[in-house]
């Protein structure tokens, strides 16, 4: 049964023509024209409970949009979504009870403020339990080793450091939902990992449904079991990683081999083989290709998949053009 459930929306808004010159500014203040902007096609899908799905799209694919309705920030104009049977509605407070919210760009942090001073504004602001309160605060502070950083102002800590607390601040209220935009943005390695590793804990402990949006291919990589790929408002791909793979990656992978002194390959029959120097490219073949090697003059060989990135990148160029 699906925890999450969105059922043929579309979304538009209006876009003001705007007129060039002074002419045309005169005339816009009387006579203004509009186009109506298509963001949102006929978008369907559903997120079982305590799934994690990755959210892709180029930009302008109505993502932050599709994100809008998902958090009752705005209305589909048709459609309609549903988060354990509800309507997303921001005047509703058992909805807004289910949901944690993470915008890379928008904190939620006072940064002449502690964090802790946050946390505990939020607590007044969710009603939450004082024993609740100061049980998950502490759990969470311990996962993401801040608990000496709590009191220091938001502006003197890392961007690794605010994202977390970030994070914490999105979950005291202990969210059945966690939404996340961009979190590992500006991180480095071992932030994103701890990253990673704290959202799988939440995601395997808490059974929380996770969504994450990303440009960052580590980041669904390492975080989510299943894609949603969204271009031109409309859903492209709907699986999982190895379900991409297969259909967008190569169809063969592509074999390397290198030669000690000189080209290893002595003959082929029905593949494309491309060398430079002692190294020679094995594509396109099937199960009737053969390859000869002069296995003396063999110093290695490899068999490169496509990666989740290049796969990705197919369907975004193949999109635009």
């Amino acid at each position: 049964m699906s925890y999450i459930d969105v059922d043929h929306i579309f979304y538009s808004y209006k876009v003001f023509k705007k007129k060039t010159g002074f002419k045309g500014m005169l005339a816009d203040l009387f006579n203004r024209k509009y186009t109506d902007k298509k963001v949102l096609k006929d978008i369907s899908f559903y997120i079982k409970k305590g799934e994690k799905v990755g959210l892709l799209g180029p930009n302008g694919a109505g993502k932050s949009t599709l994100i809008k309705l998902m958090t009752g920030i705005i209305s589909p104009q048709d459609g309609k979504i549903l988060i354990d049977g509800m309507s997303p509605n921001t005047n509703n407070y058992s909805f807004l009870n289910k949901i944690g919210v993470v915008m890379g760009q928008k904190s939620q942090l006072n940064p002449n403020l502690s964090a802790l001073d946050t946390f505990n504004l939020i607590r007044d602001i969710y009603k939450i339990k004082k024993d609740d309160y100061h049980k998950r605060l502490h759990n969470y502070l311990m996962m993401f080793e801040l608990n000496d950083v709590k009191n220091y102002p938001v502006r003197k800590l890392s961007l690794g450091e605010r994202t977390k607390l970030e994070i914490i601040a999105s979950l005291l209220h202990n969210p059945e939902v966690l939404i996340l935009d961009e979190p590992t943005l500006g991180m480095d390695i071992v932030s994103q990992n701890s990253l990673y590793d704290f959202i799988n804990q939440i995601n395997e402990n808490l059974n929380v449904t996770i969504l994450i949006i990303s440009h960052q291919m580590r980041d669904i990589e390492n975080i989510t079991d299943r894609i949603l790929i969204l271009l031109n408002g409309s859903i492209a791909f709907d699986g999982d990683t190895d379900e991409l793979l297969t259909n967008v990656g190569e169809k063969t992978p592509v074999i390397t081999v290198t030669g000690k002194n000189s080209n290893p390959i002595i003959s082929s029959n029905n593949a494309d083989v491309s060398v430079i120097d002692n190294d020679a490219n094995i594509s396109k073949y099937n199960r009737n290709s053969t390859i000869t090697l002069k296995l003396s003059e063999l110093s290695s060989l490899t068999i490169e998949d496509s990666s989740l990135e290049e796969s990705v990148y197919k369907i975004f160029k193949e999109e635009k053009s």
